[in-house]
């Protein structure tokens, strides 16, 4: 077997509508809602699923936890561009920008917190 891509991934939250407003109006992800009127935000080609706490979809994770991701998103604005939106939207960082590793190679990532206190990752690999 050989994985090719993450198609999406699960988040269980406390608060649906307040996810929906934090990576909707603040990371810009596109908000749907399917099936039976569960909630996805839609980014490229990759979405995450919502779960609200205590009403989960089946089957699902052993331990749905609200605030135990840790996720990295790619951004296409330069990090001073992204400091910029999340002050205007008053959210404070976790971490300044500093280098780490992203998954083809050096990035440079700022950290935020989301509503639910996922660890939050926005970064880009340096221009070549």
């Amino acid at each position: 077997m050989q994985i090719k891509v993450l198609d999406h991934l699960v988040l269980t939250v406390k608060d649906i509508q307040a996810s929906c407003a934090f990576y909707g109006n603040v990371l810009g992800m596109q908000v749907s809602t399917f099936a039976d009127n569960r909630t996805a935000l839609h980014f490229g080609q990759m979405k995450i699923n919502l779960h609200q706490l205590g009403h989960e979809f089946e089957p699902k994770a052993q331990y749905p936890t609200p605030g135990s991701a840790d996720l990295c998103f790619m951004v296409e604005e330069t990090l001073d561009d992204v400091m910029a939106i999340l002050h205007q939207h008053n959210i404070p960082l976790e971490l300044e920008p500093s280098t780490r590793t992203g998954a083809c190679g050096k990035i440079t990532s700022l950290y935020i917190r989301d509503p639910d206190n996922n660890l939050i990752e926005l970064a880009n690999y340096p221009h070549k």
